[in-house]
């Protein structure tokens, strides 16, 4: 049985990544969830990652490896704490799995957030992968609060409304750049492609395994 940990800033988090393995049935694959909400919250407070918060996520992803086979940040917040550092195991962060993915699409790429303190080091993450001139980074005005509310069901709606009005333009595909943004999925209606981070990054991660 291969064991992936996932590193949540969200408790609600753990049904979305339980679903989305379902969905991708690999029986033999068991889901490890440590939430560290705190330090989200304490990055967003401080509309940083300190190196103190970098600290204790370095921390708590250093011992879910000693647990598990590989180590999914599910968080984009705090996965920059994961950025060009040595773990025993695989470590992947969900944002860059998406980012790698979306960079074969051809034409604009349209990464959305719903949380300000993921905006930029999202957008530089994206950077790194897609050129400039095929990268649009925004975020989605009063979403998060929804979602601080607990209003999960309203949360995905602002997202799928969002999409629905925004001016038409050329795209490639569309990214939900958070991992709590994956229910909106089943409310876009739309013919493009629509990427998020649970089923990439865990297909990413079972694939790093073999």
């Amino acid at each position: 049985m291969a064991i992936v940990a996932c590193l949540h800033a969200a408790r609600s988090n753990i049904d979305v990544f339980e679903q989305a393995l379902l969905a991708l049935d690999y029986p033999d694959v068991e889901l490890l969830h440590r939430v560290e909400s705190e330090l989200f919250e304490r990055a967003v407070a401080q509309n940083e990652v300190t190196p103190d918060i970098t600290l204790a996520t370095r921390q708590a992803i250093s011992e879910l490896c000693e647990q598990a086979d590989v180590v999914i940040v599910t968080c984009t917040t705090l996965g920059v704490a994961a950025f060009e550092t040595e773990f025993s195991k695989p470590v992947l962060r969900i944002d860059a799995t998406l980012a790698k993915v979306s960079s074969r699409y051809h034409g604009t790429i349209l990464v959305l957030c719903t949380a300000s303190s993921t905006l930029e080091s999202t957008a530089r993450l994206f950077s790194a992968f897609i050129p400039g001139e095929r990268l649009v980074v925004e975020l989605i005005p009063r979403a998060w609060a929804w979602f601080n509310q607990g209003d999960i069901a309203g949360y995905h709606q602002v997202i799928a409304d969002y999409i629905r009005q925004r001016p038409e333009c050329a795209l490639g595909c569309i990214v939900l750049a958070q991992a709590s943004m994956s229910g909106a999925e089943k409310l876009i209606h739309t013919t493009l492609s629509v990427l998020s981070g649970p089923q990439v990054s865990l297909q990413a991660a079972i694939d790093s395994l073999a």
